[in-house]
């Protein structure tokens, strides 16, 4: 078998005899992000993983300002105290940074490749795990999540996680993370937007196709008709919804004579094609 190459690359011979089993075209562009294959309940342990590293990044860097006010209050002195704290704080915010960054890129920068085809995707070996390739029809669900990390009113660090839930309820989730004014470690940036169009393109006509049939889409906690949108409230027709837009991460519905609603954009599968759903049967109410 000849080798591929996208540019200078290479692609693993692995991954091309995979790519080629599941009928996945052409190769079309390769991105380093950090990724694995697994369950709903492995993902759960991984979130809250993250939550416990934006705790530890907070603490590492407002720990240094309380020793700082101390040292103020001890001595007296508030130049001491307030020079101690910020020369603590630089350092401990470069540390958490650090580490951070390393985290990303610890490892084979081989094995966090992902080769996207005409077709889907495929990833190369990693641990004891063979090669394997996705087909985009094989995504029943994309879930992007963004978190923002704030210190002291200041942006740290925000993490971007893309989790595909596949036909048999089996997972593969991208991760990577952007510092304000620096280059994002991994291709995360690049890759999510392209997922997004993939399943966005497949999963659209459908759902059209659905709603024009009188059927009702479900998103989630969410449901959209031709009748309304049906939150875990009950059915509120499209006349009643006087409230539909999204705020810092939220969907926000608000309905006639009842209570307003928010649900998390990243809960909400598929949640691109829902907007345009819900936006445009909104807008013919």
């Amino acid at each position: 078998m000849s080798i591929q190459y996208l540019g200078n690359h290479a692609i693993p011979p692995e991954v091309t005899i995979a790519a080629s089993n599941k009928g996945l075209g052409q190769a079309k562009a390769v991105h380093q992000v950090p990724h694995r294959v697994g369950t709903e309940e492995e993902a759960a342990k991984e979130k809250g993983a993250e939550r416990r590293q934006a705790v530890l990044v907070f603490a590492a860097i407002a720990s240094p300002l309380t020793i700082g006010l101390l040292l103020w209050w001890a001595t007296g002195s508030p130049g001491l105290g307030i020079g101690v704290g910020v020369v603590l704080t630089l350092v401990a915010w470069g540390a958490s940074t650090y580490f951070m960054d390393r985290d990303d890129n610890q490892g084979n920068e081989d094995r966090e490749r992902v080769y996207v085809f005409s077709e889907g995707f495929a990833l190369p070996p990693q641990d004891r795990a063979p090669a394997r390739a996705f087909s985009w029809d094989e995504v029943e669900a994309l879930h992007r999540f963004a978190t923002d990390n704030y210190v002291a009113g200041r942006l740290v660090i925000t993490v971007h996680v893309y989790k595909l839930v596949l036909a048999g309820g089996e997972l593969v989730v991208f991760r990577g993370t952007e510092q304000p004014d620096k280059v994002s470690p991994t291709d995360v940036l690049q890759l999510g937007p392209l997922l997004q169009k993939e399943i966005f393109d497949r999963r659209l006509p459908p759902a059209v196709e659905a709603i024009n049939a009188g059927r009702t889409v479900t998103f989630g906690a969410l449901a959209l008709s031709t009748s309304g949108i049906t939150t875990p409230a009950g059915l509120a027709p499209w006349n009643t919804v006087r409230e539909l837009s999204t705020s810092a991460g939220h969907v926000v519905i608000t309905a006639a004579g009842g209570k307003p609603g928010t649900y998390e954009m990243g809960e909400i599968p598929n949640f691109e094609v829902f907007w345009t759903l819900a936006q445009n049967l909104h807008a013919q109410h």
